[in-house]
């Protein structure tokens, strides 16, 4: 939980409960979830679970803030191209993510309705 921003993230590695079916629990988060941030970086853009979730949270009229490594920009999926992104820095993750947590915080002061989860 991120209480600066009173907003509740859904990590799927740190989410795990023996014996739970993992796209159940996937699928039951994005559809909780307000914004969708995928992170494309050289593993990310070739994940099949990355192209699955992203496609279920475009079907379901989600927002996404994408996080994009330099070098897979021209290769993002056809749902978030020409879509404005966070650029991805492995060299200072801190940097990505103050930027991440920037984009939130202008969509929760812009939106009406921001729900709790991301």
């Amino acid at each position: 939980m991120c209480f600066l921003l009173d907003i509740e993230c859904f990590v799927a590695e740190y989410e795990q409960h023996a014996g739970t079916e993992l796209w159940d629990k996937i699928q039951s988060m994005i559809e909780k979830s307000y914004v969708v941030i995928p992170v494309l970086t050289v593993n990310g853009i070739e994940s099949q679970w990355v192209q699955k979730e992203i496609t279920m949270a475009k079907t379901l009229g989600k927002k996404f803030i994408p996080i994009v490594e330099s070098i897979v920009r021209d290769d993002v999926p056809d749902i978030l191209k020409g879509k404005e992104y966070v650029p991805y820095n492995a060299s200072d993750i801190t940097e990505t993510i103050m930027k991440m947590v920037l984009q939130l915080k202008d969509m929760k002061r812009n939106d009406i309705g921001f729900a709790t989860h991301c």
